[in-house]
């Protein structure tokens, strides 16, 4: 596979027969900073992989139940697992020092309520702690770690390590959906993100963008019945011992409509505060929930919309928050944003190139919409998504979007090999 000047992929015979062949069970590791040489990782049934380029990430398509799929993600990047861990080792030496001293009972709390109300996230981590060798215990507190942290009720870093946020712009205006999303997150993931194209028995196939040992589902996705979504984290103080948000995010990609996923987000068991935005190709539907543990609020987006870490509904604005996070990085990308949509002629008519154009603003750095990491300010801009409702095309720009390197995935209901993405 090759990639044309503008970005997309561009697929040969020969690319054809060795994704076909590679189809029959064999799976590689992923080349990168963290993986090199490339070397044969245990095999998974009907997955294959796509070696990753300067301006497209590895792609991974596996085939089989949420056990099988998790398997294949461990296995096949366990390097970059182990990476993410290896870089953060302080932090999580502390988050599960905490989780240690907690009762017994917390953990086991919610390790119920994942088996019970996320049953396919919860077999989805069992596989990836098994394909990486990673314990399971390990990734389970990745994937609880905004829980965990919000059960410690320490005052937040003045780097905002841990939760260094997301900014989103949506537009719904006459037929025309863009939802643009910048996926940020720990510097540790730069050159480890990944794509992941499943296809599990008896549910709805997905294109997501995955961090290495985090459920798939917290970054961009979109599954074959048109359903998209994008995430914020929200920085509230309410927190309870119920199902993480990392496992609803998973649970949601199995959706066959926008009420579907609305439904499996907002459930009454929900432990943290969350932002999502969903969206349908088939309605043209989109919109934007946040919630609370206790509290949630439900906007049909119309126009051009902004949202960053913080609760902006007018239901939601009066929730406990904490300050010092929102001031800080939250507040100074959303005046970016907002001033940037005051400067537009007609924001209804804005294009998605407009659009990347503001996310890859350094404007206000370090808590710029596009982040790099700045001595210990470690939030960093992982990747940005371009969902265009109208073309069946997800673009996704590799790193931070100033830098250029995107490309074009299909809509997972369209097959994969030798299919090439159609030029405009």
């Amino acid at each position: 596979m090759r990639s044309t000047s503008d970005g997309r992929a561009a697929f040969s015979r020969r690319d054809f027969l060795r994704g076909a062949a590679l189809g029959t069970g064999a799976l590689l590791a992923g080349c990168g900073p963290t993986a090199s040489p490339c070397t044969p990782a245990p095999s998974a049934d009907g997955a294959r992989f796509e070696w990753g380029t300067t301006t497209r990430l590895p792609l991974l398509e596996v085939t089989g139940t949420p056990y099988e799929i998790g398997r294949a993600a461990g296995a096949g990047f366990a390097a970059e697992i182990r990476g993410g861990f290896a870089d953060r080792t302080a932090w999580f030496r502390d988050l599960k020092t905490f989780a240690d001293s907690l009762p017994k009972t917390v953990e086991e709390t919610f390790i119920a309520a994942a088996k019970k109300h996320t049953p396919t996230a919860w077999d989805d981590l069992r596989g990836l702690a098994e394909g990486s060798g990673v314990p399971l215990r390990d990734l389970l507190l990745l994937n609880l770690n905004s829980e965990v942290e919000a059960l410690r009720a320490q005052k937040p870093r003045a780097t905002c390590e841990a939760s260094s946020g997301c900014s989103t712009v949506v537009l719904n205006h006459g037929g025309r959906v863009l939802v643009c999303h910048n996926e940020d997150g720990h510097a540790a993931y730069l050159g480890r993100m990944f794509m992941l194209r499943a296809r599990p028995a008896g549910k709805p196939s997905y294109l997501c963008a995955s961090y290495p040992g985090v459920l798939p589902g917290n970054a961009p996705w979109i599954n074959d019945r048109g359903v998209l979504m994008t995430t914020n984290f929200i920085h509230a103080k309410e927190v309870k011992v119920g199902v993480g948000r990392y496992f609803l995010d998973r649970e949601a990609m199995g959706a066959a409509s926008v009420d579907e996923a609305l439904r499996i987000s907002r459930h009454p068991d929900r432990a943290y505060a969350f932002h999502h935005v969903v969206a349908s190709t088939r309605d043209r539907r989109v919109v934007s929930l946040e919630v609370t543990p206790s509290r949630e609020s439900l906007v049909e987006i119309t126009g051009l919309f902004l949202h960053t870490n913080h609760l902006v509904h007018p239901a939601m604005t009066g929730e406990p928050q904490d300050e010092q996070y929102v001031g800080t990085s939250s507040l100074s990308r959303m005046k970016v944003l907002t001033a940037w949509k005051a400067s537009l002629p007609d924001p209804t008519a804005v294009t998605p190139e407009q659009i990347v154009g503001v996310l890859a603003s350094h404007e206000r750095r370090p808590y710029s919409p596009c982040r790099h990491p700045v001595g210990e300010i470690r939030g960093a801009t992982l990747l940005t998504a371009v969902f265009d409702v109208g073309e069946r095309l997800m673009r996704i720009y590799r790193d931070q979007p100033c830098l250029g390197r995107g490309a074009y995935y299909e809509d997972p209901s369209v097959p994969v090999l030798g299919n090439p993405i159609p030029k405009r």
